[in-house]
């Protein structure tokens, strides 16, 4: 009976310490604005997709607004080496694109170009 006793009292204790253990990788939720309303993905692939980066992927990723989400995930596409100098100039052409363009700019002019190039100048990445 001390056997059934003991016996007992290790499995419910294995038991215990199992489901306290923390689960998958994926406790940290993928970031909202991942996937596209217009092209919904297969039920947990972006969140599969999200526990395969590394952790300074997911920062750089997750750091970002919204519209510039897309930035890291081209650079980690393209396997850049230098993730943080890829997505901080990308983010930087980005930024300029958008505000030469709210400045009434046209796209293909040397304004644009030159627009562009003052706004780098003053531009400061989001990773430093």
């Amino acid at each position: 009976m001390r056997f059934f006793v003991q016996g007992f009292f290790t499995v419910a204790l294995a038991l215990v310490a199992w489901t306290a253990l923390p689960q998958e990788a994926h406790a940290d939720k993928a970031p909202d604005c991942l996937e596209s309303t217009e092209r919904p993905m297969a039920p947990g692939f972006t969140q599969t997709w999200w526990d395969k980066r590394t952790p300074q992927q997911q920062k750089y990723i997750r750091e970002l607004p919204c519209e510039e989400r897309y930035i890291p995930m081209v650079c980690i596409l393209l396997a850049d080496p230098d993730l943080k100098q890829c997505t901080n100039s990308r983010v930087a052409d980005f930024r300029a694109s958008r505000a030469c363009k709210g400045k009434g700019a046209d796209f293909m002019s040397e304004e644009f170009a030159a627009c562009r190039e003052a706004f780098k100048k003053t531009f400061v990445p989001p990773f430093k």
